[in-house]
């Protein structure tokens, strides 16, 4: 087998896999489902984006230093094929990189972080009886524009809260507001 086969191939098949992947919806590398019952207040932005060693990755790095490599053949180049190769490679990471995180930022999240609420105003839909009951609220986040539900309990337990009035989310705990 010679160097400009196995250089070809280095290219073509990562990239049929990688077409396959776009055409088919691959979005995810690892699938793991985990129970976890914790409460931290982390926004999942944070974390959102492509892996440095994601299989996509791997896969453009591959098809990069396939090409790079099958051209420093193929035309002589001075340099080293296997050097040409890596430089390939690293482009087309980089590149494929970009891409990725560009098309990551392209997506919208659904989730809900209800400590984005405190502050903002929301209304009444179940009533919020004096003594400390409990009724519920509808509430928009004002920069999002996600709204929500949540259990509803007045700061003051002597004040009560009648469906359709407008009130201030002080904090939120859980899924409840204390409002005012």
């Amino acid at each position: 087998m010679g160097v400009l086969l196995i250089y070809a191939l280095l290219a073509i098949i990562p990239g049929i896999l990688l077409f396959l992947m776009s055409i088919f919806g691959a979005d995810t590398d690892v699938d793991a489902d985990v129970d976890v019952d914790v409460n931290i207040d982390i926004d999942a932005g944070d974390f959102a984006g492509p892996g440095i060693l994601s299989l996509k990755l791997i896969l453009f790095f591959l098809v990069g230093f396939g090409v790079g490599g099958y051209l420093s053949v193929y035309f002589h180049w001075p340099v080293h094929h296997l050097l040409t190769g890596l430089i390939g490679g690293s482009a087309a990471w980089f590149v494929g990189y970009q891409l990725l995180n560009f098309l990551y930022k392209q997506q919208s999240s659904s989730q809900v972080n209800p400590a984005t609420f405190a502050g903002q105003q929301g209304r009444v839909v179940v009533p919020v009886p004096q003594d400390g009951g409990t009724g519920e609220i509808e509430a928009t986040n004002n920069q999002t524009g996600q709204s929500a539900y949540f259990n509803a309990k007045a700061v003051d337990s002597q004040k009560e809260y009648k469906k359709g009035d407008f009130v201030t989310i002080k904090s939120i705990s859980g899924k409840t507001a204390f409002v005012e």
